[in-house]
C-alpha cells in the first residue's frame, strides 16, 4: 500500500501530529533541499515518519552546495548513503542532456 500526502515540515512535529507516524517503511522526496532554512525541519519530519527500519530516499540536484550541507546534518541522525548513479536509465538521460547542452 502506498499513500501520498502534503506535509508541512516542522521541528516541533511529534508522532501525535501525523496519522501513522513512525510506521512508514519508505519516505521519498525530490528537489526539496534548496532552501537550507528548512533542512533541520525536514530531517526531524523524516525521523517522525519513518519506522525503526524505514528508509528515506531524497533526490536532489547538485546546486550551490545545499545537498552536501544537508547530508552533513543528516549524518547526525541517520546513516547516509549518497548515490549519483542510482539508475542506468536516468544516468544515460543525464549524460545525453549534458552532451546536448540541456
Amino acid at each position: 500500500e502506498a499513500s501520498v500526502m502534503t506535509l508541512i515540515w516542522s521541528e516541533s512535529m511529534s508522532r501525535l501530529d501525523v496519522p501513522r507516524a513512525g510506521t512508514f517503511d519508505t519516505v521519498c522526496a525530490a528537489d526539496c533541499l534548496f532552501f537550507e532554512d528548512y533542512h533541520t525541519a525536514l530531517l526531524h519530519t523524516i525521523g517522525v515518519l519513518l519506522s525503526d527500519s524505514g528508509k528515506a530516499f531524497l533526490y536532489a540536484p547538485l546546486r550551490g552546495g545545499s545537498l552536501e550541507r544537508f547530508l552533513e546534518k543528516a549524518k547526525d541522525k541517520f546513516t547516509v548513503l549518497r548515490e549519483e548513479r542510482y539508475s542506468e536509465a536516468v544516468w544515460a538521460a543525464h549524460e545525453k542532456a549534458l552532451k546536448e547542452g540541456g
